[in-house]
């Protein structure tokens, strides 16, 4: 390995100045004379190809990231392109470079973020279990969610076969939700990348950054998701200044922000409207509206989560707000012929918004949230009278199936892609496949705080909390609070978040692009 140098303010300050300089200059006798001030200093060279970066073609879409793409962004400002290849006993992240003479050694308190550049395209299972862990606190993140597939449910630990850990075990007391999301028509979750979606309105209005999609200008962002009859759409949605944006659910064009045909959502503050789009039975084209309905988000909040029951038949799309119903629209010309099977969101410059846990399922038409927040279709208990009799005990897991159907019992192993439940009369086998959530009881345990906490976001969506401890030959090693000491493939990432609870750098982070 190359010896090691220490950047000093100082010669990060002069490499800042010299760096445009470099970019554009062929003269060698400047790199000399470079060379020669900094001595031995490491030289940050700008990187040319940010300013006006191609437009991707879809042969391009398709290819593995390189390395040597990955970027360290410091609290100072400045950055540097190489790969990261070590954390040294100091608490130093190792980055090395084409560009440097020396590999460069950062300490973590001067480390913004480690944006990876290691991405591959790769295969999702027939089914998978996300798993979303209780917040840290009450602020304007989400909290940690991993995806695998479901191993193994006990009363004290929920495992995941994953391809980039293996067999992690999760604390069940730590366990906020469990979905099971098919890999199959109708069924989604992310947003993963940029790359699977369609911009309506060109290069640079949406961005894909920190897990979520990002409006920067007026326009569209869509995916053909192969909506159903009968649709679940769920996701979390974070705004500067209002909640102003559209939905299409079912458009046929994900080129335009105006489709021919669709249903056409706009919320706008408080207040949400429906419009209908499409050919009627007759061939003549037609707009249908309706009432405004009155929409309760909360005041104290610039973050929501919204479900969405779609059913395309009868035109009816039932709005819940962080599980509370807040209204029902209903179509005046429902089901057009001429409707598609694509998700699109419309924001405005002047108000941007950011989605994220987008999770997509078949609905059976019937269920929706009550109290407890799981999807039972039931409506809340009223407290029973004490009629003298012991109450039977309760099952302690839930079993949801995607038509809405229970199944109280205890969950062990997954099989051949059957969960087996024991339940009070005889042991079943239920296909993973038709599981759509599991109830897992009024545990809460939230991870705490904790100073030197990093954040991994994975390129699948979503992302977890770690106390890094080795970042060694494209593996990473850490701590959490929920699964224990674990060592995670670097390609599961596209990049790591230093001092996450400081202010300040979560301030300049917001600036990254």
């Amino acid at each position: 390995m190359k010896p090691l140098t220490h950047i000093s303010a100082l010669s990060c300050s002069l490499i800042g100045l010299l760096c445009p300089l470099m970019s554009q200059a062929q003269d060698v006798q400047i790199e000399q004379a470079l060379e020669e001030a900094l001595q031995a200093a490491v030289v940050e060279v700008a990187d040319p190809d940010k300013a006006n970066t191609p437009e991707q073609t879809e042969e391009s879409k398709t290819e593995e990231r390189d390395p040597t793409s990955s970027r360290i962004f410091l609290m100072n400002g400045d950055k540097l392109k190489g790969t990261p290849e070590d954390l040294d006993p100091e608490n130093r992240i190792l980055f090395n470079a084409e560009s440097l003479q020396q590999a460069a050694a950062f300490p973590l308190e001067q480390v913004l973020r480690l944006q990876l550049g290691n991405w591959k395209m790769r295969e999702y299972p027939a089914t998978l279990a996300r798993i979303q862990l209780w917040p840290r606190y009450i602020g304007p993140t989400t909290s940690d969610t991993i995806t695998g597939a479901l191993h193994e449910l006990s009363p004290e630990h929920i495992t995941l076969k994953t391809w980039y850990g293996g067999l992690i075990p999760i604390k069940r007391s730590m366990v906020k939700s469990l979905r099971i999301i098919n890999n199959s028509p109708g069924s989604y979750f992310g947003p993963n990348n940029i790359k699977e979606w369609t911009l309506s309105s060109g290069k640079g209005s949406w961005q894909f950054s920190n897990g979520a999609l990002a409006s920067r200008a007026s326009g569209g962002i869509g995916r053909d998701m192969k909506l159903g009859e009968k649709s679940h759409i769920s996701f979390d949605l974070s705004w500067t200044n209002s909640t102003r944006f559209r939905m299409l659910l079912y458009s046929n064009d994900l080129s335009s922000d105006r489709p021919n045909a669709c249903y056409d959502i706009t919320l706008n503050g408080s207040y949400c409207y429906l419009q209908t789009k499409g050919k009627a039975k007759k061939g003549v084209q037609r707009f249908g509206g309706g009432r405004w309905p009155r929409l309760t988000i909360p005041s104290d909040s610039k973050r929501v989560h919204f479900d969405i029951f779609a059913n395309r038949k009868t035109g009816t799309f039932t709005v819940y707000i962080n599980g509370v119903r807040g209204c029902l629209l209903q179509s005046t010309n429902p089901d057009p012929e001429d409707l598609g099977t694509n998700l699109s969101f419309v924001a405005e410059e002047r108000h941007p918004i950011e989605i994220s846990g987008l999770t997509i399922t078949p609905w059976n038409g019937t269920s929706f949230p009550n109290s407890n927040n799981n999807f039972s279709g039931k409506e809340s208990d009223e407290e029973n009278e004490d009629d003298g009799e012991e109450a039977p005990e309760e099952s302690p897991h839930n079993i949801i199936l995607t038509n809405g159907d229970e199944v109280p019992g205890t969950v062990g192993k997954v099989e051949d892609g059957r969960m087996i439940v024991e339940t009070e009369y005889t042991p079943i086998k239920i296909p993973i496949k038709r599981i759509k959530s599991l109830s897992l009881g009024d545990e809460e345990n939230q991870p705490i705080m904790k100073s030197g906490d990093v954040r991994c976001w994975f390129h699948q969506g979503g992302f977890i909390t770690l106390q890094l401890k080795q970042l060694k030959d494209g593996k990473l090693s850490g701590y959490s609070q929920a699964f224990g000491d674990v060592t995670l493939d670097l390609e599961a990432f596209h990049q790591i978040d230093f001092h996450i609870y400081d202010r300040e750098a979560n301030q300049r982070r917001s600036h990254l692009r």
